[in-house]
């Protein structure tokens, strides 16, 4: 039988909000060490403020009695005295939580500075403990702790320049200034006449359209405004007076105006238009190409000097108005006679490779060949690069999300290596492979790689156990979701009463974090995670001072003991099918949204919204595309429905929208089908 956890009182969580921020100057010092020289490296940092440990504990002194003189108040703990009390196993928590979480981490998104020593910190962390190197490279060099994988591309652009001839006048716009290139096309060369094709919406309400009939933009530069017909207070004439509606976005103009051919295209910030972004030249959270020619966004002073130059007396606000209310008697777009632009872009796409941090603890006997996966992704948002329920601009610390994950799975390493060690020699023991996973919050990226290339082979893994988020576990609960295994939920479940935590178990899939990639290959899994959201979640909030360490300690006691039984069971779980989450399964939640795959497979086009249903309460809107919900692509209705399958009600889903031009991030709160 499990032994009992006892739940201890929280010190730490009492006092360290106050420690972890007096202790940021430490940080620095200690990354990519391990605790014990972390401890000697903040002892000789720069002294902090002095600060009392706690605001709240002088104010549960006694207070004096009128007529007995002053009662002596106890004087609060010193934070050392504090930490040197904890458990153990609570002050090495707090030593990688605090460490991983620091302004030094940067955020720990991937392909930066700070995922670089974040994923640095825990792989000498593995080598500490005893785990050994897990990825072979295929150059046949020694092993290594860190798999490499493919994450996309980045763009350099090395070169680009707009040049404009009417007449005898000829001009140079200024890159940065007037003009700059958008991933949103292509790079190459270009040459041709101006040709204006007003907001470029093919299809709008009451029969509006941008392209008058017969008129070619087959190798013209097709000069388009930004966002939608608007009205003399530069709002939104379709929207309702909510922003824009979709037609604003890039998605449709673009592909409406590549399906005609141009050479390039210039899209304008529309003037007058009641929205800050027309003092921008970037694309929102639009990233990938859409046409197949070079698109370029202009600002509206250089879009003004096109028009004064190459039109007919006419302004770039007179455009607009035609635009806006294409007469019946004009056309709506045509040519800016005797223009000519000639441009260029030279774009240099560089591989991002990402790396999962994997650390091996051999098994041995008849066992050895069997595997477990414990894992946690190590990577957050940067400074809210994208994914942020506040946006771009702050850091993103992720204490919680996941920085406690990637602690306890560090934390898992060192005492089921020592389990190893203490062992009967003669015990058969199966192997157990750490992972801090890189790339999750893109969209499960490292955990998916690493179940398509794993290290041992797929149908050797008996058992994938994963942390995201143990950090603000609230009132001891945690939710825990085991599935993919026939009788795996009965098995854990007789470790729950002696943990100290009250477990609330979770059917389906269990969102989505790693495991999810586990699952799709038919891997059994079990997935720790809080089972009370919160409102810091994907903010710059989520720092260290709101971790509760001890209730996390009591999560990774958990996963030691289930994951030291399994190493030992005799058998491994029967799995309950070989596709893991996409096997047939009753729909148990609703979300009122009915919706159709966009044509270039970019996403989900919303077509109707039920009112007071699970997507309206969260804000998704009639006319937004969801570009990946639960962190997977969405490319059709199939992909959407399989993941609702996985879900039961009150489960938070994270959904990535297109509004217009915005990208937005909007969590749901599923309600149940009953």
């Amino acid at each position: 039988m499990p032994s009992t956890i006892v739940a201890p009182d929280r010190p730490l969580a009492k006092y360290l909000s106050v420690w972890s921020v007096a202790s940021a100057v430490a940080c620095a010092a200690i990354v990519a060490t391990s605790p014990a020289r972390a401890q000697d490296a903040a002892a000789e940092a720069p002294a902090a403020p002095a600060a009392s440990a706690s605001t709240s504990a002088s104010s549960e002194a006694p207070a004096g009695g009128s007529g007995g003189g002053a009662a002596t108040a106890e004087q609060p703990k010193k934070i050392h005295e504090v930490i040197a009390a904890a458990d153990p196993l609570v002050q090495e928590f707090n030593e990688h939580l605090t460490v991983l979480a620091s302004p030094w981490m940067e955020g720990r998104l991937p392909g930066t500075r700070g995922m670089e020593r974040a994923m640095q910190y825990m792989e000498d962390q593995f080598a500490r403990t005893g785990l050994e190197p897990g990825f072979q490279p295929s150059d046949g060099g020694p092993k290594t702790y860190r798999q490499p994988f493919p994450l996309g591309s980045s763009r350099e652009v090395k070169l680009e320049s707009i040049a404009l001839k009417c007449g005898d006048q000829e001009a140079a716009l200024t890159a940065g200034t007037d003009f700059k290139f958008s991933s949103l096309g292509r790079d190459g060369n270009a040459s041709g006449e101006i040709a204006f094709v007003g907001y470029g919406i093919e299809d709008g309400p009451d029969g509006y359209t941008s392209f008058a009939e017969g008129h070619s933009l087959e190798g013209k530069i097709a000069l388009v405004l930004r966002f939608e017909p608007m009205d003399a207070n530069g709002k939104s004439r379709w929207s309702g007076g909510d922003g824009w509606s979709g037609r604003a976005g890039f998605q449709g103009k673009l592909s409406a105006v590549a399906r005609r051919k141009p050479a390039a295209i210039l899209v304008v910030n529309t003037p007058g238009a009641d929205d800050p972004r027309i003092s921008s030249l970037g694309t929102g959270g639009g990233g990938r190409a859409i046409a197949d020619v070079p698109v370029f966004m202009v600002s509206t002073e250089a879009g003004e000097r096109l028009v004064n130059a190459c039109g007919d007396g006419r302004s770039l606000m007179d455009l607009r108005r035609i635009a806006d209310e294409p007469p019946a008697d004009a056309p709506r777009s045509f040519d800016l006679a005797g223009s000519r632009v000639n441009l260029s872009v030279e774009v240099e796409e560089r591989s991002v490779i990402a790396e999962n941090i994997i650390g091996v603890l051999p098994g041995r006997g008849a066992l050895a060949k069997e595997v477990i996966v414990i894992g946690g992704h190590l990577d957050h948002l940067g400074m809210g690069d994208f994914g942020s329920r506040e946006g771009p601009g702050k850091l993103h610390p992720g204490a919680d999300d996941n920085a406690s994950g990637s602690a306890g799975v560090i934390l898992l390493g060192d005492l089921l290596r020592k389990d190893y060690e203490r062992l009967d020699p003669a015990t058969p023991l199966r192997t157990i492979v750490f992972i801090g996973f890189s790339a999750e919050e893109s969209g499960l990226n490292g955990s998916r790689y690493y179940a398509q290339n794993p290290i041992y082979p797929i149908r050797d893994t008996v058992l994938m156990m994963n942390f995201d988020m143990i950090g603000r576990i609230l009132n001891n609960r945690l939710s825990v979701t085991a599935a993919g295994g026939k009788g795996i939920e009965e098995w854990a479940q007789t470790f729950y009463p002696s943990s100290g935590l009250t477990v609330v178990p979770r059917g389906g899939g269990g969102g989505g974090s790693d495991h999810a990639s586990f699952l799709a290959v038919g891997v059994p899994i079990l997935f720790a995670i809080i089972a009370d959201f919160h409102d810091d979640y994907h903010t710059s909030r989520d720092v260290t001072g709101l971790i509760d360490r001890e209730a996390s300690v009591l999560a990774v006691r958990l996963w030691h003991q289930l994951a030291l039984d399994m190493a030992q069971r005799a058998e491994r779980f029967e799995a309950e099918s070989t596709g893991g989450p996409m096997r047939p399964q009753p729909m148990r939640v609703r979300v009122g949204l009915r919706t159709r795959a966009a044509d270039d497979g970019s996403g989900l086009e919303v077509v109707d919204v039920t009112a007071g249903g699970s997507a309206d309460k969260a804000g998704i809107k009639q006319g937004d595309k969801i570009v990946k919900w639960n962190k997977k692509d969405m490319p059709d209705r199939n992909a959407f429905v399989e993941d609702l399958r996985t879900h039961e009600g009150g489960a938070v889903v994270q959904a990535v929208v297109m509004r217009g031009e915005e990208e937005l991030t909007i969590y749901v709160t599923l309600d149940g089908s009953n």
